[in-house]
């Protein structure tokens, strides 16, 4: 039992003192233990009962109502469309095909086919028999030959731009402007074009190695003053030669345009 079963008893047991005090007093308080300090007894009266506290009302919630769960909806099948009725159509007409037929050519030197003899008349008192129709040929025209390409005009070679040195001398001269700005003006026309410096420097067999120096220190620069007006350096092509042994002037560029 919980708590208010004990509190009921405590109740039940209160209605029955009070009644039996009502019937006999004197045993009520006979039957009461002692209470005081001396061990004098002492009844319960009326006067000396304490009410019992009210036990507070139990707060009582309503539940919240369950949902429903949500309702299983059965897909439905799918149902196969119908069939399409097939009927049967006309036939259709064979297209008739014309026979093409290409004479065969005879090679040169053979003999042309003897042409065909004429059938002879029909003996007298007998209708003469119609002669067959001959078969209808069509013949292909074959289509002309395709004309010759005419042939390739021939590319004009590279033209070539030089540029003098005075003898012993690696600074690019005065006239050095007028063929820079040309070579950077066709350079920026074309993107695929290329340039290649061939150096040359005068002297003899026994100084070709200085030959090919100052023919190298003029290429570079001369591309260096090109770099300046926006050229990359990995289009110009630097190649020192030294002595020239074709008999040109000995102390030059030779500036030849690649690709362009």
């Amino acid at each position: 039992m919980g708590r208010w079963g004990h509190a009921d008893r405590k109740h039940l047991a209160a209605a029955a003192l009070c009644a039996v005090w009502a019937l006999s007093p004197a045993a009520l308080s006979a039957a009461a233990p002692a209470n005081g300090p001396g061990g004098s007894p002492a009844g319960l009266t009326l006067e000396n009962a304490v009410p019992l506290p009210t036990p507070p009302r139990p707060n009582l919630r309503t539940p919240p109502p369950v949902k429903a769960p949500p309702r299983l909806v059965l897909p439905q099948p799918l149902e196969a469309p119908p069939l399409p009725e097939l009927t049967e159509g006309p036939a259709q007409p064979v297209p008739r095909t014309t026979a093409r037929t290409q004479p065969a050519q005879n090679p040169a030197g053979s003999p042309a086919a003897a042409p065909a003899q004429p059938q002879q008349p029909a003996a007298r008192g007998e209708p003469a028999a119609p002669a067959p129709a001959s078969p209808r040929t069509d013949t292909a025209a074959l289509p002309p030959p395709p004309e010759a390409a005419p042939p390739a005009a021939s590319l004009p070679p590279s033209s070539v731009l030089s540029l003098v040195f005075p003898a012993d001398a690696t600074n690019l001269p005065d006239a050095a402007d007028a063929v820079v700005d040309r070579i950077v003006e066709r350079l920026r026309a074309s993107d695929t074009a290329r340039l290649q410096l061939r150096s040359y420097a005068s002297g003899t067999p026994d100084t070709a190695r200085e030959a090919r120096q100052r023919a190298l220190a003029r290429a570079l620069a001369l591309r260096e003053r090109l770099t300046a007006f926006g050229i990359r350096s990995t289009r110009v092509d630097v190649r020192a030669l030294g002595l020239d042994e074709g008999g040109g002037v000995p102390d030059r560029i030779d500036a030849v345009f690649l690709n362009e």
